[in-house]
C-alpha cells in the first residue's frame, strides 16, 4: 500500500549485513587458526612431544596462546570497524611500535640454549628502543590531541592482528626448538657379567636431535678395591676413580644415535663403576664436556 503523501517506507532489514560480517569472521579465523596449525605441523610437533612441551614449557606456551588469542580478537574487530573511522598516525604508529616490541620480547624471553648471546641482545635493544617510541608516541598524541586523524582503525588493526600472529607462530616454533635442544639427553642401558675376576659391563647409548656438531662421549671409570672413601656415589664426589675405557660416538645423518658397546674390567680390581655419557661439542676438548648440562650417569656397584 503506498502512502498518501507519496513518502517510501524504510527497506527492510533482513540481517544480510550481520550475516555477511559473521561469515568474514569465520573466514578470517579459519584462515588464521589454518596456519598456525600449518606452522606447527611444519615443525613437526607431534602428539607425543605435546605433553613433554607443555610439562617443562608451560610458561612459554601460554605466551605463544595469549598472542594467539590477541591476533584473533584483533582479526575479529577489523571486521566489525567501520571503514570510515579513522585515528591519528601518531597513535598508529605508537601501537604498532608496541605490538612489535611484544614480538621482539617473545623472542628475547625464549632462550634457545647454545644461542649466540650477542643476538640476544640486540633483540632486546630493539624491543626496548621500540616500546620508548610507543610511549613517546602515545605521549605526543595524548598531549597535543590532533584533529586530522588519516590511518583506517581497520588497517591498524589487521596489521595488529598480523604481528601477533607472526609473533605467536615464531613463539611455538623457538619453543619447540628449545624443547629439542634441552630434552636430547643421552639415554644409557647397563648390564654387568662378571665371571670369576674378570667381568664386562655393556652400555647401550640412545640419543636423538643432536646437532652437526655435536657427538656423545661415553665414559667408564671405576672406583679401585683398595680405597678407603665412603662416599656413596665415589665416582661423582671423590677424584678416586681411575678410566677404564672411552669412546667417542657420533651420531647418524638424522642426529640420531643408538649403539651397544662391551667394555672388558678386572672384577677383581674394582668395587664400583660410573658409565657416564656426555653430550660434546666438536670443537671442545674432552675435559670440557663434563662441565655440560646434558650428562647422563649410571652408578654401579659391584659388591
Amino acid at each position: 500500500m503506498i502512502p498518501k503523501d507519496g513518502a517510501t517506507q524504510p527497506p527492510a532489514q533482513d540481517g544480510s549485513g550481520q550475516t555477511e560480517r559473521l561469515d568474514n569472521v569465520k573466514n578470517i579465523l579459519g584462515l588464521l587458526l589454518a596456519g598456525f596449525t600449518g606452522a606447527v605441523n611444519l615443525i613437526g610437533l607431534r602428539s607425543a612431544e605435546l605433553t613433554t612441551v607443555l610439562r617443562n614449557q608451560g610458561i612459554l606456551v601460554g605466551l605463544a596462546s595469549v598472542l594467539l588469542l590477541a591476533a584473533l580478537i584483533c582479526a575479529m574487530a577489523s571486521i566489525f570497524a567501520e571503514r570510515s573511522y579513522r585515528i591519528h598516525l601518531w597513535l598508529a604508529g605508537a601501537v604498532t611500535a608496541a605490538l612489535l616490541s611484544i614480538a621482539a620480547v617473545s623472542i628475547y624471553v625464549v632462550k634457545i640454549p647454545k644461542a649466540a648471546t650477542w643476538a640476544r641482545g640486540w633483540v632486546l635493544g630493539c624491543s626496548l628502543l621500540l616500546a620508548a617510541l610507543a610511549v613517546a608516541g602515545m605521549s605526543a598524541w595524548l598531549v597535543r590531541r590532533p584533529r586530522t586523524p588519516t590511518v583506517s582503525l581497520q588497517f591498524v588493526l589487521l596489521v595488529a592482528s598480523a604481528i601477533l600472529f607472526s609473533s605467536a607462530t615464531t613463539t611455538v616454533v623457538r619453543i619447540e626448538a628449545r624443547n629439542q635442544a634441552v630434552t636430547s639427553l643421552p639415554q644409557i642401558e647397563t648390564t654387568v657379567e662378571r665371571e670369576g675376576n674378570l667381568g664386562a659391563v655393556t652400555a647401550n647409548i640412545a640419543a636423538t636431535k643432536l646437532r652437526d656438531n655435536e657427538y656423545v662421549l661415553l665414559t667408564v671409570e671405576g672406583l679401585p678395591r683398595g680405597s678407603s672413601t665412603k662416599e656413596q656415589y665415589p665416582c661423582s664426589d671423590t677424584k678416586e676413580c681411575l678410566p677404564i675405557a672411552d669412546v667417542d660416538v657420533n651420531p647418524d645423518s638424522f642426529g640420531n644415535i643408538n649403539r651397544t658397546f662391551e667394555f672388558p674390567f678386572s672384577a677383581a680390581a674394582y668395587r664400583h663403576l660410573l658409565v657416564s655419557a656426555f653430550i660434546c661439542e666438536a670443537e671442545q676438548a674432552r675435559e670440557e664436556c663434563e662441565i655440560g648440562e646434558k650428562t647422563t650417569l649410571v652408578d654401579l656397584r659391584l659388591d
